[in-house]
């Protein structure tokens, strides 16, 4: 639902020295340079600038890095902050977005930024749940990895609350030196992905380009990457020109563990290939090495606010009602996917794509995908964190716009807001389903689309099954309230004959119980898809929820369960039945 808009003035605020004094108050900061630990307390932060200023902020090109001056407090009394030229929009992307991402510059290192001068305060715009990112940094944490480290921050602006953000570490010589890494290598970002046509490529990556063909190797890569610092360009021509020359195989295997930081690159990679972060591979990643002789390529980790599930799509509709924005660089939608593939997610990333097709280093990722799953980032793993994090961040997700709220930023996120316990839910169902999906990744097996079976065991009430096929989509779960005998359960689902139409989703699902019935929760899930890569759309239109929320378990012959919960971002459906012999159910619209 698309709150009022509100037109209240912002107050506007000078910056005198009176204010000084009177902002020496004392107040709670959080000093350390570790991780924040899930359940800590939203650090509130106060930007105040001119109104005038603030206007024009908001009026011009978002994509200008012109500064703004102003100055911040953390909480409503703390102490004045002064900043080092102000601050302004950050993103890419981003930057369109109703509600902003800031880039603010302090004077000196701030306890509450892990002792770094830079905030960067990404206003989760993209991510109802308002926990991707944290989630997603979280685990290269638990693995040891130098990676950014985040903290949730309540922002307001000349006093009126802007929303939740959270900020991430920016990836300098402090975050270096915080991971014992020495701040003076080389640490450089590929922007060929932005910069391709500027550079006269038709590729996203420069892995794979062949760098040795430039009249100007180092004037060339300094063009194509971001770098923070004097970066040794030669160090990185001969990497890039070595993935280039090198096919996959044993010479591929030989110098790429001479070359990178194997560990490290698995775990990169691991961590993406869970979360199905697909743009990771392009642009979204930091290339380190050390000036030390003999030292290794590492890799680390930047932007994870379309993971878990979220993606842009292409030729989103324009709906603000629904929460879908279709036009240029804002196509966010509720659209849910879990099924993405180990590859290089199209961005023509060469070393990626030869590290898969050499069997050596592929098997150590797929090793390390199935321990990861299965003995550290469990369900249980995630079902802690999104508890602890969502303990916290409740009470301001839900907050809707009045008097004094989002008078600047519109509103939360790009959806209907004040359902975070449905996205916290969407959350651990993108684990279960992404999960069953690797696991036909890592241990094949054969059938047909749409066909899956599982077994339930004597005395196994209550533990739930997944019906996933041989391509690794689910196409329910159940969970027995009591079961007094061995059955094994399969499924099939089969679009309804052109001569039979239901008001909802156009398919039926079969089940048969092997001995006899068996009572439980049925889940039902229904593909609801418009990226362009194979997936099905079984609703009506290319809408990612519509009317999705009237969608209840009926009988073949028209009978719908009362007590059908729909979750319309995880695409299910959920009620109680008896699974007999041979049992039919559709999904229709409830009377």
């Amino acid at each position: 639902m698309k709150p009022d808009h509100l037109k209240r003035r912002i107050v506007l605020v000078l910056l005198p020295l009176l204010m000084f004094a009177a902002g020496c108050a004392s107040e709670q900061i959080l000093v350390s340079d570790t991780e924040s630990i899930p359940g800590e307390p939203i650090t509130e932060l106060y930007l105040f600038a001119d109104d005038r200023d603030l206007r024009q902020l908001y009026a011009r090109n978002p994509r200008s890095d012109q500064r703004v001056e102003g100055f911040v407090r953390i909480g409503e009394t703390g102490r004045i902050r002064t900043l080092r030229n102000g601050f302004r929009f950050r993103g890419n992307t981003s930057r369109y977005h109703p509600k902003k991402s800031f880039n603010i510059r302090f004077e000196h290192a701030q306890p509450f930024l892990f002792n770094s001068s830079r905030m960067n305060l990404n206003a989760m715009y993209t991510d109802p749940s308002g926990m991707r990112e944290k989630l997603a940094w979280d685990m290269f944490h638990e693995l040891g990895q130098p990676a950014s480290k985040t903290r949730y921050f309540a922002l307001y602006i000349n006093g009126n609350y802007e929303g939740l953000g959270v900020h991430i570490q920016r990836v300098d010589e402090v975050l270096l030196s915080q991971n014992g890494l020495n701040p003076n290598g080389t640490m450089v970002r590929d922007l060929t992905r932005r910069n391709n046509r500027l550079l006269g490529l038709e590729r996203q990556s420069m892995f794979g380009h062949d760098v040795g063909s430039e009249a100007d190797v180092n004037g060339f890569l300094s063009q194509a990457f971001n770098s923070r610092w004097t970066s040794d360009w030669n160090a990185l021509a001969d990497f890039l020109q070595w993935v280039h020359d090198t096919p996959p195989g044993d010479e591929f295997y030989a110098g790429f563990t001479e070359r990178v930081d194997t560990e490290n690159f698995i775990d990169w990679l691991a961590i993406h290939y869970i979360i199905g972060d697909v743009d990771a591979y392009g642009d979204d990643y930091w290339l380190y090495k050390s000036p030390s002789s003999g030292s290794k390529w590492k890799f680390i980790p930047w932007d994870h606010d379309l993971s878990f599930g979220r993606n842009e799509r292409d030729d989103v509709p324009d709906n603000r009602e629904l929460g879908q924005y279709g036009d240029g660089l804002r196509q966010l939608s509720d659209f849910f996917a879990y099924e993405y593939p180990i590859d290089d997610g199209g961005w023509d990333n060469q070393l990626i794509t030869s590290f898969l097709e050499t069997p050596q280093l592929r098997d150590q990722l797929l090793h390390k995908i199935e321990h990861l799953i299965t003995d550290v980032f469990t369900y249980d793993y995630f079902r802690e964190k999104i508890d602890a994090h969502k303990s916290v961040i409740s009470p301001l997700m839900e907050l809707q716009p009045g008097d004094d709220r989002f008078i600047l930023n519109e509103r939360q996120h790009h959806g209907e807001q004040g359902l975070l316990h449905l996205h916290a839910e969407n959350l651990l169902d993108y684990i279960e389903l992404r999960y069953a999906y690797l696991d036909r990744l890592l241990n094949p097996v054969e059938g047909d689309l749409y066909r899956a079976e599982a077994t339930i065991h004597s005395g196994s009430g209550g533990e739930r099954i997944l019906l996933t096929d041989s391509a690794g989509w689910t196409i329910a779960a159940f969970e027995p309230t009591d079961s007094d005998h061995r059955t094994t359960i399969s499924v099939t689902v089969d679009e309804l004959p052109e001569n039979v139409s239901v008001d909802g989703i156009q398919r039926e699902w079969t089940f048969t119980s092997s001995n006899g019935p068996v009572e439980g929760n049925l889940t039902l899930f229904y593909r609801n898809d418009i990226a362009p890569d194979g997936k099905e759309n079984w609703y009506t239109g290319p809408v990612a929820i519509g009317n999705q929320w009237e969608l209840a378990i009926c009988d073949s012959d028209g009978k719908c369960r009362a007590d059908s919960e729909v979750n319309p971002y995880s695409n299910k459906v959920v009620a109680r039945v008896t699974l007999d012999s041979e049992s039919r159910f559709q999904l229709r619209y409830r009377d």
